[in-house]
């Protein structure tokens, strides 16, 4: 069997030290509950627990890396293309693509760690591709992109890279997440999608069509303390 523990000791009523599935539910939101748990503690081992360090992957990992992203990439994609997320341009062969490269190839590793119980290893393989995104959204400064009409294309086709990583990233957070991903998918115009059960399928770099209303919304995550 395994236990769970806070702070190095098996949790009780007696010692006081439980933390009670809905007051953290309360907390963090029912997707972050699950997220903590399948992959900050290893499934099937003793793990410990404590508030600190689900804030701390909370933030770090889902208002900071993944809500960050969807909101900074929606917004700018609804405020450079009038509401819309931009077509792939037909130039888009003579722009770099880092996220495309990380994505080739992303979804056999990721089942790799998910046949095996490993939603932690998956979890990180998916966190590559949105740390990467949030790293191309500095790089790529589509805010300069957009000061100059030369830049459109260029500006297109990073804007796109991002709702496509976004979308590809919702599709594999969904058994750790399955609110918000499906809500991700819905602010792209494509929650028809989050029915698809052909995995890799869904998941080809590239699938976005372009063209349909985007929603920034709420965070999906707001940062706590």
């Amino acid at each position: 069997s395994a236990w769970v523990t806070a702070k190095g000791e098996k949790m009780s009523k007696s010692k006081g030290n439980g933390l009670m599935p809905a007051d953290l539910v309360r907390v963090f939101g029912v997707d972050a509950y699950r997220y903590y748990f399948m992959s900050d503690v290893q499934f099937g081992a003793d793990g410990s627990i404590s508030l600190e360090r689900m804030v701390q992957v909370y933030n770090a990992d889902l208002a900071n890396s993944w809500g960050n992203l969807i909101s900074r990439s929606l917004n700018m994609s609804a405020k450079y293309f009038d509401g819309c997320a931009p077509a792939k341009p037909a130039s888009a062969d003579a722009f770099d693509n880092p996220l495309a490269k990380i994505a080739d190839g992303l979804v056999e590793r990721y089942m790799a760690k998910m046949d095996v119980l490993d939603y932690g290893g998956a979890k990180d393989e998916v966190m590559e591709l949105i740390h990467a995104a949030n790293h191309y959204i500095e790089d790529s400064e589509p805010w300069a992109l957009a000061k100059d009409e030369a830049k459109a294309d260029e500006l297109a086709f990073v804007i796109y890279n991002l709702l496509e990583a976004i979308r590809i990233a919702a599709h594999l957070l969904m058994p750790l997440m399955p609110q918000t991903s499906a809500e991700a998918l819905r602010r792209l115009s494509c929650e028809d999608e989050a029915a698809s059960d052909d995995l890799k399928g869904i998941c080809t770099w590239g699938l976005l069509a372009g063209g349909q209303p985007v929603e920034k919304g709420d965070p999906l995550f707001p940062r706590l303390g």
